[in-house]
């Protein structure tokens, strides 16, 4: 065996060289291994709990049952376009996008006043103002990162299914903002839709009131009841483009989500004995280390 080889072998760490280096420093061992295990027990059983509101959500059909606007808009869709007419529409990726859109999270934030709610910490309730001597008053741009976090939105591709969540360390706040969300985002919807049919009937009653052209105009008319019909559906449905299958309750104080109290005491244990046997290694280089240097003096 050439001394290469036995240098090599003398730098790795066995196991029997570990055990070696706990017996020299036990107390530093068990320290850290206590210390660790205590830590992760504490965290556990002491930090605020965290829930989670689920509102589970089903893009709604816009047209007549039958399909009947969906027939008229393919047959008139092409005169629309010629006129430079909006039908207007609400799919499925709309509503979704909306659902993670800054947008709505500044309406909702505005609605919620939930600036000091989200900094609670940074907020004085009694003066109703930011506490004095911040080096960093939060702004809305803090509040979208820090709600990206809190709030998530998912789709199932082969249901259509859309599942909103919020996570919060309050269970009535999780669940109220989760359904708030999802009546939110129905509202925008439906408003951008009476919007759009009153902008679009406007544009057909004028282009009706230069055409003489009688096919022309039965089929201006024809469009006309289309956005009249649509109007109607918007005016009628609060839930115009997201129906609620399931919304979202407050959960029990024992249902958390957050902290996973059962695997951070299945993992207290082994992470206690890596850091203590890290603390160990840490203790026996350092007194290496200064024992070369006194020798070296």
């Amino acid at each position: 065996m050439d001394r290469a080889t036995e240098v090599e072998r003398s730098d790795r760490l066995t196991v029997a060289d570990l055990l070696v280096q706990i017996r020299r420093w036990p107390k530093t061992f068990l320290a850290t291994l206590v210390l660790s295990m205590a830590a992760v027990l504490a965290y556990a059983f002491l930090s605020t709990p965290v829930y989670r509101g689920v509102v589970k959500l089903m893009p709604r059909e816009n047209d007549s049952p039958g399909g009947a606007l969906q027939s008229v808009l393919g047959q008139f869709g092409g005169l629309a376009s010629m006129a430079g007419l909006s039908m207007g529409s609400v799919n499925e990726q709309e509503a979704l996008e909306l659902l993670r859109s800054r947008n709505l999270f500044t309406l909702f934030a505005n609605e919620q006043n939930l600036m000091p709610i989200l900094f609670q910490s940074s907020w004085d309730a009694s003066a109703h103002r930011w506490r004095t001597g911040l080096k960093h008053v939060p702004t809305m741009d803090d509040a979208w990162l820090r709600f990206d976090g809190i709030r998530r939105v998912s789709e199932d591709n082969k249901t259509q299914l859309i599942t909103l969540e919020v996570t919060w360390r309050d269970r009535q706040l999780a669940a109220g903002w989760a359904n708030e969300l999802a009546r939110l985002a129905n509202e925008e919807l439906r408003q951008r839709a009476l919007r759009e049919t009153a902008a679009s009937i406007a544009s057909y009653q004028e282009q009706l009131a230069r055409t003489d052209t009688v096919e022309l105009r039965q089929s201006i008319s024809k469009l006309m009841e289309v956005q009249f019909n649509r109007s109607a559906m918007a005016k009628s449905r609060l839930d115009y483009a997201l129906t609620v299958i399931d919304p979202a309750f407050v959960s029990d104080p024992k249902h958390f989500v957050a902290p996973r109290r059962f695997l951070l005491l299945l993992i207290s244990g082994p992470l206690g004995l890596f850091l203590a046997a890290c603390a160990v290694l840490i203790a026996e280089f350092v007194s290496r280390t200064y024992s070369e240097v006194q020798r070296m003096r």
